[in-house]
């Protein structure tokens, strides 16, 4: 065979990837790999069943040796046949290459066609997921008229106002008002199919939900979205293995991207508290709990000790901004003949203690705590990923000796520039530190640390040659992060405070004052209280320091 081709084309296809014009046909190359030129060579592409309508491209010449891009690769997917699925069916498409009445070469490329109200699962159509967010289903308006009613006998307004009211509180009691709501729906839950996250299962819709009342994680997962969606806010979809929960937004914002899949994202967020990540599946209880216990149910989904589990967070906002519109609803009348959503059992709870909106507070900034809580927000990351409040063993880092740092802090001030240095063999010559310290109470190593800070001199357990390199791998990549982005990512602690979040210890430097760091030509690092005069070779440093003593201090780089 003389003709080649490379061509990608969508495993799986449904009804949204109709709706949300997914391509079928992702690339096409044909190559011409024998040694005769082709005229008028006809690449045909058909489908069986016909789900696509049959397209033809002409070529008029293929010299031998040679291969062409089809930038032209429309392909029309047929929406009667899509819709009209309800369960998955085998398909292929096919390419064949005819010149002259002659056929050359014919590929089949296997195609799965889901139901209309299947999702491919992530490996395939992850985006798509967004589509079975459906916020126009006639029984979405039963919910949140329900929700209303909870509102109502709450004392609280009764409208379903999204984020007008500029309030992080308003939003927290519209989402719980939500999750009362569906509580008395009494649906029962049902498991999932085995890795549903990525390879996919059947999607009920609210309607359906609210006339059979069985669901799965995602299918409540996805009622939720749509409920709260057609409420005016921003929901997520998060995904782990073998569950689905979801989220919401406490404010008008939205991830840049439209898929994350780290869960330290959504960490941070709900440390903010702009976001807030609820377990769906309690909604199915007899005895629903309330929204509190579903938020704390979810952050345990995502917890630190689980980020093997996340797969993704959809942000069904960032989705809507890309044009994945939400499936409508197939049957509209079905609704109608259900009984009514039922009155809610769980009462609304009270919100806790939220800030406002950001664009309140940066219109607002009296006091110092509005300030703070602004930085917080804005750029502070609170995860256990920023290295100055969580310092690895592995982290970069120089550790240095220091039993003095009030009197290190005293020189720093004074404007005194001081040198990272080697600590030396103090065994040299048969000396015994223990035996010194049982002789003369004091340490070997503190009294030369000691001595040597006098001299403006800071020691390192390192030896000479990995400090050496240890230190010029810091600065250059302070350097490099100052120059590229302005940021100051090089820091000097003295003294830590260990905390304990789980089961593993963690630490932290303390307090902060800005310092300045510069490399000589002979690459003795100091330390200088005051801006240095930028050559191509200063970095700037902040500098840590505990009070009360402290014998332990590192030079650490920050991850940004």
């Amino acid at each position: 065979m003389t003709i080649a081709v490379q061509g990608s084309v969508a495993g799986k296809i449904g009804f949204a990837s109709h709706q949300n014009a997914v391509p079928v046909l992702a690339e096409l190359e044909i190559r011409n790999d024998g040694s005769e030129t082709f005229q008028d060579l006809n690449v045909e592409l058909t489908a069986d069943p016909p789900f696509v309508e049959a397209r033809t491209w002409r070529i008029d010449r293929l010299v031998a040796g040679t291969s062409v891009q089809i930038a032209d690769r429309d392909v029309k997917l047929r929406a009667s046949i899509l819709a009209e699925l309800n369960e998955a069916i085998a398909g292929v498409v096919t390419l064949q290459f005819t010149c002259a009445g002659e056929v050359l070469a014919s590929h089949d490329y296997p195609v799965e066609l889901l139901g209309r109200s299947e999702w491919g699962g992530a490996s395939a159509m992850s985006e798509l997921l967004a589509a079975f967010v459906m916020p126009n289903d006639p029984a979405v308006d039963r919910v949140l008229k329900a929700a209303s009613d909870v509102l109502r006998r709450a004392g609280k307004k009764d409208g379903i106002d999204g984020y007008e009211a500029k309030s992080r509180t308003r939003v927290w009691e519209l989402a719980s008002a939500i999750w009362s709501a569906v509580s008395g729906l009494r649906i029962s839950y049902a498991l999932p199919p085995a890795s549903f996250e990525a390879e996919g299962q059947k999607v009920r819709t609210p309607a359906t939900i609210l006339e059979g009342r069985v669901a799965t994680c995602l299918d409540t997962a996805l009622l939720f979205a749509a409920a709260l969606e057609q409420a005016g806010l921003n929901p997520l979809v998060v995904l782990t293995k073998g569950h689905a929960l979801v989220g919401v937004w406490l404010q008008p914002q939205e991830f840049a991207a439209l898929i994350t899949d780290e869960a330290a994202a959504l960490r941070k967020r709900i440390d903010l508290s702009e976001l807030a990540v609820f377990e769906t599946t309690l909604a199915t209880q007899t005895h629903a709990p309330g929204f509190k216990a579903a938020i704390d149910a979810g952050r345990r989904q995502i917890a630190e000790d689980r980020d093997g589990e996340f797969v993704m967070a959809i942000d069904i906002r960032r989705a809507r901004m890309r044009r994945i519109r939400p499936l409508g609803s197939a049957s509209p009348r079905a609704v109608a003949e259900t009984e009514g959503v039922a009155e809610a059992i769980t009462p609304l709870e009270e919100a806790p203690a939220l800030p406002g909106f950001d664009v309140e507070v940066a219109t607002e900034l009296q006091t110092a705590a509005d300030r703070i809580a602004m930085w917080q927000r804005k750029l502070l990351d609170l995860t256990t990923r920023n290295r100055l409040l969580s310092l690895p063993e592995g982290a970069k880092a120089v550790r240095l000796i220091c039993p003095d740092p009030a009197r290190l802090e005293d020189r720093l001030a004074a404007g005194k520039r001081i040198r990272i240095v080697a600590l030396p063999d103090l065994g040299a010559g048969g000396r015994d530190e223990d035996l010194h310290r049982q002789l003369t109470g004091e340490g070997l190593r503190e009294e030369y640390a000691r001595a040597a800070l006098e001299r403006d001199e800071v020691l390192s357990t390192l030896d000479a040659k990995k400090l050496d390199a240890s230190l010029v791998d810091l600065y250059r990549k302070a350097k490099s992060d100052l120059d590229e982005g302005g940021a100051n990512t090089l820091y000097l602690a003295l003294g830590f405070l260990k905390w304990r979040k789980s089961e593993s210890d963690l630490v932290d430097g303390l307090v902060g004052r800005q310092r300045g760091l510069s490399r000589s030509p002979r690459r003795r690092f100091e330390d200088a209280a005051q801006p240095l005069p930028r050559e191509g070779d200063r970095s700037s440093v902040c500098v840590w320091c505990a009070r009360g003593g402290g014998s332990s201090s590192r030079v650490i780089q920050r991850r940004r």
